[in-house]
């Protein structure tokens, strides 16, 4: 939580632009991994608490400012530290809330007296698009999982890294 409060400030102070394409270069890095299968091999063991701490301050602080969940981040450190790909997703899932709650009420504070935000915004939050993001995904999870169970898994993973690719290219241009 609090290297998503850090990644926050960071990301305040970098101008709207200049995020937008550290942005597009992090999806196309992403998408790259994801369509060659790039990953370390499980080798290593699980850091202490200092490492662990570490860790948790790093991938807060990416997950703010490249607004994605920490479990884009904490799914691959974690397994790529040995542990099962089950104990992995778990522990991001219940990480992946406090990061994202941190990270929300962060952006409404930093951005709370911006004079240059548009109306309907709570801080950097911008209300219209909040919610018409939650509720179209949550009338298109179930059509996109059942969807995703008939495709193979390869083929979501190729996909998903060709839609990655796409909004990278999109934010750079």
């Amino acid at each position: 939580m609090l290297g998503s409060g850090l990644g926050t400030l960071t990301a305040s102070y970098i101008a709207g632009p200049h995020l937008q394409k550290i942005i597009g270069v992090f999806a196309l890095l992403v998408s790259a991994q994801m369509a060659l299968d790039l990953k370390p091999k499980a080798r290593r063991e699980i850091p202490g608490k200092p490492g662990l701490t570490l860790a948790g301050l790093v991938i807060g602080w990416a997950s703010a400012i490249f607004g994605i969940g920490g479990g884009s981040l904490t799914v691959p450190f974690l397994t790529w530290r040995s542990l099962s790909m089950q104990q992995a997703v778990a522990t991001s899932a219940a990480c992946g809330f406090p990061i994202a709650v941190a990270s929300t009420l962060s952006f409404m504070i930093l951005g709370w007296h911006d004079p240059l935000l548009p109306p309907h915004s709570l801080g950097f939050v911008y209300l219209p698009a909040l919610l018409g993001i939650a509720l179209t995904s949550m009338f298109f999870a179930r059509f996109g999982a059942r969807l995703a169970h008939k495709l193979s898994p390869r083929l979501l993973k190729r996909l998903f890294a060709a839609l990655l690719f796409c909004v990278g290219l999109n934010f750079l241009l």
